[in-house]
């Protein structure tokens, strides 16, 4: 006996072939584990026209700063701002909430404008840092870095 194959059955097959996908995906899926980027993600969400300010003071700075990867550490270059000024930084891991790293920091305007962060905190691989720090006006930068 010998099954003939044409259009009609082609189309059967593809639509069966497609309902057992869905449903493979909608029973299988949704036990795959996943770890939100913060705790406080929807606090986090409605701050964020906040966040976006700060990004254009950045942006309006008569410099950028520069980020340097060293064999010694990541060194922070900040451009000359004629004040004190304070903040923190985050060295952002997504691969693990373990290897990120929160530190503040200070910094006086006769001294040099640098933040460095020694190789001791740093484990192989991509990190995004963000620094967001304050002097007349709230600043907030996030850059991608790679610690080799």
């Amino acid at each position: 006996m010998k099954i003939k194959f044409n259009w009609d059955a082609g189309i059967v097959l593809s639509l069966v072939i497609f309902i057992i996908f869905i449903i493979y995906i909608s029973f299988f899926f949704p036990h795959v584990g996943s770890q939100l980027v913060s705790d406080r993600y929807y606090e986090e969400e409605m701050k964020y026209q906040e966040i976006i300010n700060e990004k254009k003071n950045v942006l309006k700075l008569p410099d950028r700063i520069k980020i340097f990867i060293l064999s010694s550490g990541i060194e922070i270059l900040f451009p000359p701002i004629n004040d004190d000024f304070y903040g923190f930084f985050t060295l952002f891991r997504s691969s693990s909430k373990d290897l990120d790293l929160t530190r503040s920091f200070k910094i006086s305007k006769s001294s040099k404008k640098i933040l460095f962060i020694p190789k001791k905190f740093l484990k192989k691989g991509y990190y995004k840092i963000i620094i967001k720090w304050k002097s007349d006006r709230k600043y907030f930068l996030e850059e991608d870095v790679f610690w080799k």
